[in-house]
């Protein structure tokens, strides 16, 4: 049976789970933000998606017009460098490696030693931490001229695949977006 990829990770404001499996399954659930009145909560199931918010029981969806079905998940969707922006959440050891990243020993960072990858694509160094056997992700980061962003997981795995998380969010009203 096929299996989901989970990897919860924080950023400095607010946390996220992720799940990916394969091209065509990805969903990302965000912590509730009372103040702003939002939970977020994105579920791809190629070609349909889903943007909801579940603390206003309302979603949109939207069905993806092709040529290809593939969701993507990418940790700097900003960067100017499209080579660098395809570093994907659930893909990072492949990417690095794809780079020809060797590895390197790394710092203990959160009282785990690490692994170290770094490559630089155009004006972005990104480096990715791992740890464990098996080998799985703990950081990843990107130094851009003077400007440094990292990627902290909480916790990185395999899980069992469930439908249901990929399935049209219940309990919400939907809203059909425009082609």
């Amino acid at each position: 049976p096929p299996r989901s990829t989970l990897f919860p990770y924080t950023t400095l404001f607010r946390s996220k789970t992720m799940y990916r499996s394969g091209s065509r399954y990805c969903r990302v659930e965000e912590a509730p933000d009372p103040d702003n009145k939002l939970h977020g909560l994105l579920i791809i199931n190629e070609p349909d998606y889903w943007m909801a918010n579940l603390m206003t029981k309302t979603a949109r969806h939207g069905v993806d017009p092709g040529p290809t079905f593939n969701c993507h998940m990418p940790l700097f969707a900003d960067d100017p460098d499209k080579e660098a922006a395809g570093l994907e959440f659930g893909l990072e050891m492949e990417f690095f490696k794809a780079k020809g990243a060797s590895p390197h020993e790394g710092s203990v960072l959160q009282g785990k030693k690490t692994t170290q990858y770094q490559v630089e694509i155009g004006s972005s160094k990104l480096a990715l931490f791992t740890y464990g056997d098996p080998e799985r992700p703990l950081a990843v980061g990107r130094v851009r001229g003077d400007k440094g962003e990292i990627y902290w997981y909480s916790g990185y795995g395999q899980v069992p695949f469930e439908a249901k998380l990929f399935a049209k969010p219940e309990g919400t009203k939907i809203e059909e977006m425009k082609p």
